[in-house]
């Protein structure tokens, strides 16, 4: 009975990476057809290894514009430039409010 629980413990565990990978949602053509853009964008996968991270990113960059250039908005589809945006940090702007009979932790020092 242990030797059938092991078994199929372990067949389980090997199974579920697989079921996991195959869950992609592309299919090979989808994969294949956006392959095409971004050769078409002038992406070349024989370059060196060095280059190989910017150039896949401005080629996707201008893929990105093709579309959003098709469409007429970036909004509309899931493909854009990144939302350009700002944060600050540094002191408050203004001061706490005083509160009635707080005192600093350096009180005293």
């Amino acid at each position: 009975m242990k030797r059938i629980l092991i078994a199929s413990l372990l067949t389980v565990a090997t199974a579920l990476p697989a079921a996991a990978f195959a869950q992609s949602g592309l299919t090979r053509q989808q994969v294949r057809a956006e392959l095409v853009e971004l050769q078409q964008a002038g992406y070349r996968g024989t370059t060196s290894d060095a280059t190989y991270p910017s150039e896949l990113l401005a080629a996707e960059q201008r893929v990105a514009a093709l579309h959003a250039s098709q469409t007429g908005s970036v909004a509309d589809s899931g493909y854009g430039a990144p939302a350009s945006g700002s944060t600050s940090s540094g002191s408050r702007t203004a001061p706490a409010p005083a509160i009635p009979g707080l005192q600093s932790v350096y009180f005293g020092s």
